[in-house]
């Protein structure tokens, strides 16, 4: 047993290592920001430690306050992340400008049928069916969303998704249980050769961390979601990311569990009243120009926290990344919403008839594509109306000289109506030019 003085002489040698100035640095680094193993190369030690002595006691200290990821029984090590600075200020954010009463709410409640808009849903599509390693033509993804008919397996997924998409607000009045991950991949897989699916081929994980059986998996799931369960310090943003993670890196269903978790991330930030959320595209689909983290940076991130420096994995980093990328995707979405609200004033002064803010984005639709084909289902689906008003939409519009109607087998498309095609262009030119005028770029 250590006497007194040797426990004195511990204690302050203990306060003078934690007191070093470069320890301090290094946990407020870990605390502001994304600190990696790797990054202790930038910065000098104290004399007599390796960066693994000084990486372990770093990671022993924050992992007192840490967060544990629901316990897995086939799992030989903990999964937990810290409460950052840097993690409580961008989850509080994303909260904040995601609710349902916050500004962004409410102008995708008034313009959510706008393509402009609905690119984020179709953008949000595409990144999920990278991920699941299978690539599909854009321009595809958006004849299938304005309501072509499905032809290959592909489109008829495609197609799933949207319509699933459409009855995300329904479904979030039931309660997340295996029945409903369960309707949600079937409905996904309804009329769909899975031959003509590729496979995923998710990224292996470290030994430690295995595939847990299906119904384990969903019964974590199903735990993260029933938000009375978790620690009040890992709010619904962060809860929601880490049920997308479950879905990206294991198999909960047999197949398109990318698709799977965004489906259900919308139902849940819905049933949270994060109902923005469900808007944008997963944090770690990153489109081209996102460079919010760079490749090789995303890349260390996955290397840092599927690897245990002997306390279990450290999965702030991946938190803090998604939320990083998020913030991103939200303030496109707030840029978008800024430009189509100047587009309809400009709409508004050209245009003298009394339209309703759907009938705006028909024409808004029209100034970005001239020469589109409009039809009355997606318009349905987009503003969640019935199909009686959606109809009424469009026949006033053409009642007005605006559109021409089209006879396209059993159904009716519309046009712009030809005397009005160099007008909707010169219409586009002017009102482009003001709304970018007046929304700042991106930083």
């Amino acid at each position: 047993m250590a006497t007194k003085a040797q426990r004195e002489a511990f204690v302050e040698e203990t306060v003078a290592f934690m007191s070093h100035p470069c320890f301090m640095q290094l946990r407020t680094a870990a605390d502001v920001g994304i600190l990696l193993f790797d990054d202790l190369d930038r910065y000098d030690l104290p004399a007599g430690f390796s960066k693994e002595d000084i990486w372990r006691i770093l990671t022993a200290v924050r992992k007192q306050a840490a967060v544990f990821i629901p316990d897995d029984p086939e799992r030989e090590a903990d999964m937990w992340m810290i409460t950052t600075s840097a993690l409580s200020f961008d989850s509080e954010m994303m909260e904040v400008r995601c609710k349902g009463n916050s500004s962004l709410a409410h102008s995708l409640a008034d313009m959510q049928g706008s393509s402009f808009i609905t690119r984020f849903l179709e953008q949000t599509l595409i990144g999920g069916l990278r991920a699941e390693d299978i690539e599909v033509d854009e321009g595809r993804v958006h004849e299938l969303y304005v309501g072509q008919a499905p032809v290959t397996s592909l489109d008829r997924l495609v197609a799933n998704y949207f319509s699933l998409s459409s009855r995300c607000d329904a479904l979030a009045a039931r309660e997340v249980t295996h029945g409903l991950i369960e309707t949600l991949y079937y409905d996904l897989i309804e009329g769909v050769d899975l031959a003509e699916i590729p496979d995923r081929n998710p990224v292996p994980l470290d030994p430690r961390l295995p595939p847990p059986e299906s119904q384990v998996l969903m019964d974590l799931v199903c735990q993260r979601a029933r938000s009375s369960d978790d620690d009040i310090r890992f709010g619904p943003v962060l809860r929601i990311v880490n049920i997308v993670w479950f879905f990206r890196y294991f198999n909960v269903v047999p197949h398109l569990n990318v698709l799977v978790g965004l489906l259900l991330r919308n139902i849940i930030a819905i049933q949270w009243d994060l109902p923005v959320m469900s808007w944008l595209p997963d944090g770690l689909d990153a489109q081209p120009g996102d460079d919010v983290v760079d490749a090789a940076r995303q890349e260390a991130v996955f290397a840092h926290w599927s690897r245990d420096f002997g306390f279990g994995f450290d999965f702030t980093p991946y938190f803090e990344l998604n939320l990083k990328r998020y913030l991103f995707q939200l303030e496109k979405l707030n840029r978008s919403l800024v430009y189509l609200e100047r587009l309809n004033e400009q709409i508004e002064r050209i245009f003298e008839s009394d339209i309703n803010h759907r009938q705006m984005s028909i024409l808004s639709s029209l100034i970005r594509e001239p020469g589109a084909v409009m039809r009355i289902a997606p318009h349905q689906r987009a503003f969640r109306i019935a199909y009686g008003t959606a109809r009424a939409d469009f026949l006033s519009l053409e009642r007005e000289g605006y559109l021409v109607r089209e006879q396209e087998g059993r159904a009716f498309v519309f046009r712009a109506h030809p005397d009005l095609q160099e007008k909707i262009v010169q219409l586009g030119a002017a009102a482009v030019d003001s709304a970018e005028a007046a929304v700042a770029p991106l930083p």
